[in-house]
């Protein structure tokens, strides 16, 4: 019989949805962002700790780029290729600025891009927090991601020469304009370990360009939907002192995530020597990750599983439920299938929307149906943007899965 593999993503739960206030997967992802690990790449990037690279141990004592941040780069470098991801060493201006950036290909829509960024050049030896802060937290995304599959391809990208005018991933994304690359969304990491009256203040830098402000605001959520220490401000017009600049004035969607730059308790040590992990409040850096994990995680669709699906009779061996395209802007189209279940031919579905805190928003379907494959479209016009769960309820079992309103 002939079998092929049909790529249908769920995500389980096996509490009532008006109860669900969170998707249980992108929690567990949040959760696995482990501190020990976001120190320990810190500690080395910063100079506190040496590192093999390359066979040899090293020290780098200093990630200025007009003096040679080669070390820092090779450390990246190596790091990505060890978590088995596509890595690229991306060479510009007559080979003196060097990104660094991995890739990890969707599998339902690989063509459409979702960037988690930082820069990771520096000005001063140390400069823990600016930016070896923001380089961990996408390293961190890149060891857990990288074991699962993703509906969105994903980019890791680790920035040359911000600190002298975004000439890194203003490189990149120039020639992402040129080569007309589909860029869903870039969340852009820069300084995330200070707070010195420990209150979890953060800022959230958008523009109104491209979808900027949804992305802002699935962020901003994002916090209150896995209970985050975090006290989010979003700024809007944001500040342009960044990457994510370089891709607004390519009308890419983008946001910074940042301590309190202007909320009023910025770095100290900024742009000195005295900018060392041991200033970091670690409880409060750990969160910020935590964000940055959970946002991308969201934006990015992982999927815990794949299911076969038998050609020939065209009858599924299990249910399932999946949207596309995901994010969408206004409509959505909900593709479901249903398996034969014991003796019965027909299996009673009910199909419905609800918001993220539970609240029904739409019945799509409401019938008896035969075993097979079905799709429905879901037209949110009118809505806030934001996150959506549809639901599959039989009486075999009920599955939901979340939806990405952007506006």
């Amino acid at each position: 019989m002939k079998l092929f593999i049909y790529l249908i993503i769920f995500l389980t739960s096996f509490s009532q949805i008006h109860s669900q206030t969170y998707d249980p997967l992108i929690e567990d992802l949040i959760n696995q962002t482990n501190l020990d690990s976001l120190v320990s790449f810190v500690r080395i990037l910063s100079g506190e700790d040496s590192v093999m690279i390359g066979g040899t141990k090293v020290v780098i004592h200093h990630r200025i780029s007009n003096v040679n941040n080669d070390l820092a780069a090779d450390y990246i470098k190596q790091k990505l290729e060890g978590y088995g991801l596509e890595t690229y060493d991306q060479l510009y201006y007559s080979t003196y600025g060097r990104n660094i950036y991995a890739v990890q290909p969707g599998i339902l829509y690989p063509d459409e891009q979702y960037i988690i960024c930082a820069h990771y050049d520096a000005v001063d030896f140390y400069c823990a927090d600016d930016n070896a802060s923001g380089v961990a937290g996408v390293l961190e995304a890149a060891r857990i991601l990288s074991k699962y599959e993703l509906d969105y391809t994903l980019i890791y990208a680790l920035w040359d020469e911000e600190e002298i005018g975004l000439y890194g991933s203003g490189y990149y994304a120039d020639q992402a304009f040129v080569n007309n690359d589909d860029i869903l969304g870039v969340v852009n990491i820069d300084m995330a370990g200070w707070d010195s009256n420990d209150d979890g203040l953060m800022d959230i830098h958008t523009r109104n360009i491209a979808n900027s402000v949804a992305l802002a605001n699935l962020v901003y959520n994002i916090v209150s939907v896995y209970n985050l220490d975090l006290d989010p401000v979003i700024y809007n017009p944001g500040t342009n002192a960044g990457d994510h600049r370089s891709f607004w004035y390519r009308g890419f969607g983008a946001i910074l995530l940042i301590e309190a730059y202007y909320g009023g308790d910025f770095n100290l040590y900024y742009h000195t020597s005295g900018d060392r992990i041991n200033q970091f409040n670690l409880p409060y850096y750990h969160n910020m990750t935590k964000l940055a994990m959970g946002s991308i995680s969201t934006l990015t669709n992982v999927n815990p599983l794949v299911f076969v699906e038998d050609e020939e009779l065209n009858i599924p061996s299990s249910f399932s439920i999946q949207n596309y395209p995901n994010p969408f802007n206004p409509s959505t189209k909900i593709k479901f299938t249903i398996p034969s279940v014991g003796t019965r031919n027909r299996v009673s579905v009910l199909l419905k929307v609800y918001d993220i805190i539970g609240s029904e928003i739409a019945t799509l379907v409401n019938d008896e149906k035969p075993a097979g494959t079905y799709e429905v479209e879901w037209n949110a016009e009118g809505l806030p943007g934001g996150v959506y769960i549809v639901t599959l309820n039989s009486s075999a079992t009920m599955i939901n899965t979340k939806m990405v309103l952007l506006k």
